[in-house]
């Protein structure tokens, strides 16, 4: 158990140190804060849930300390919690005889989701926190606008009449982009985590075969009901919005492990999958083709209809 607390607090030292880089200022840190979840999951994956919790306890009250109550509860909600959660899903394993190695783990796919809820949450704490209605949240969020982009030398009429109309869309547009950032965030950390975790060779579970990843059945249904409440007005919509774009994330990685496994055995494969990738991170749409190839497979079941027979899971997590 000492072991465990050492190897705790030194993450969370470690994620603290990630995230208050940015509070002090820096934009050099800027790049180093997405990685703030990944000592967290690093110590989950590799050692034990107990050790990422103690890490997370850490580094809130560490930061709770410097920064004030609200960037505890900040960093508890939007870093802290959801690591902890990944990473302890990942692990989740019930015994089956009828599994390749006797154990049958919790789906990367369901992993996903539930970043996707924790992202949702996140943001839906943030708002009503910010706020208790549509209105004082636009106007906060305007006037904040507004003086970034007088701080900018932008003043005057016409520029400060220009940003009182694109304030209203970032209005709009920034609970799910939020939502966005920050799952893809910890699901990037969350596979850098377990990387490390696998070359070092404290990786707690076998390897899943991520080509062969399938988001829950209820998924697709899950999604409607959210892009349907997202047309509703009010913070409520907004929130909406939030757990759809999350979930579209979760689509998009289900689009790429459709491509991934379709193209096994084909000469083409690294080109098509750099292509992809390329154009993705570059342009940024291509990620809809993709979440759309995802859901797709959701609904048809590509993998089964046009795929080469791929392998089964590495990890008996389907």
């Amino acid at each position: 158990m000492g072991f465990l607390l050492l190897i705790g607090i030194a993450a969370g030292l470690a994620s603290a140190l990630l995230v208050a880089g940015v509070a002090s200022g820096s934009m050099l840190a800027v790049p180093l804060f997405y990685l703030a979840p990944l000592p967290l999951m690093v110590s989950g994956l590799a050692f034990s849930h107990i050790s990422a919790a103690i890490g997370v306890a850490a580094a809130a009250i560490g930061l709770g300390l410097l920064y004030g109550t609200t960037f505890l509860i900040a960093y508890l909600m939007g870093i802290g919690i959801p690591a902890w959660a990944l990473a302890y899903c990942a692990l989740l394993a019930r015994p089956d005889p009828a599994a390749r190695d006797g154990m049958v783990w919790f789906p990367i796919g369901g992993v996903m989701v539930v970043g996707a809820g924790f992202a949702t949450l996140s943001v839906t704490v943030a708002l009503f926190s910010m706020s208790g209605d549509y209105e004082t949240y636009r106007r906060a969020i305007s006037a904040a606008f507004q003086a970034f982009v007088a701080a900018q030398g932008a003043a005057g009429g016409s520029g400060m009449s220009n940003a009182a109309a694109v304030a209203e869309t970032v209005a709009i547009i920034l609970p799910p982009t939020a939502a966005t950032l920050m799952l893809a965030t910890q699901l990037g950390c969350l596979y850098l985590a377990g990387r490390t975790a696998r070359v070092s060779g404290r990786l707690n579970r076998p390897w899943p075969d991520l080509a062969a990843l399938r988001l829950p059945g209820l998924t697709p249904i899950v999604l409607a009901v959210l892009v349907a409440l997202a047309m509703t007005p009010g913070l409520m919509g907004l929130c909406a919005a939030a757990g759809a774009a999350a979930l579209i994330v979760c689509y998009t990685a289900s689009g790429f492990a459709v491509l991934h496994f379709l193209t096994r055995g084909r000469a083409a494969r690294p080109f098509l999958l750099a292509g992809a990738w390329v154009m993705t991170l570059a342009l940024g749409w291509p990620a809809l083709v993709m979440a759309l190839v995802g859901v797709a497979d959701a609904l048809f079941d590509l993998r089964r209809r046009i795929g080469t027979g791929g392998a089964p899971p590495a990890a008996n997590d389907r």
